[in-house]
């Protein structure tokens, strides 16, 4: 869960920094910098990629529902939600706090990795 919040900051990060200095460079007409723009676009699509890899195995463990990935269920009417976005609010409890609400069935839920049978992680 923790590497799916991660890359989902990540990605809109880069998302908004490539947007812009591809904005940048074709208002200043710099070709170097559009240059590097187009690098932005492969990381972002890199970080996609990573992105919807670990965000499909991040389930919440009451309802099953998928917290970072895209579903078209519908939100607890007392979701949260940070800058617009449920996904957002998730990632960033599970980075700073290491537990999170999940926003279809409301309940709060640790990040903790539990002992398997036998007492093995």
């Amino acid at each position: 869960m923790k590497l799916g919040s991660v890359a989902l900051v990540l990605l809109l990060f880069s998302l908004t920094a490539t947007v812009c200095l591809l904005g940048y460079a074709l208002l200043s007409d710099q070709r170097t910098l559009a240059l590097i723009g187009l690098g932005g676009i492969v990381s972002t699509l890199f970080l996609f990629i990573l992105y919807r890899i670990f965000a499909s195995s991040a389930h919440c463990p009451l309802c099953r529902a998928p917290v970072l990935g895209g579903t078209r269920a519908q939100v607890h009417r007392y979701a949260k939600r940070s800058f617009g976005s449920h996904r957002l609010r998730v990632a960033r409890d599970i980075i700073f706090k290491n537990s999170f609400v999940c926003p279809y069935c409301n309940e709060s839920t640790r990040c903790i990795v539990k002992d398997g049978p036998g007492g093995r992680r």
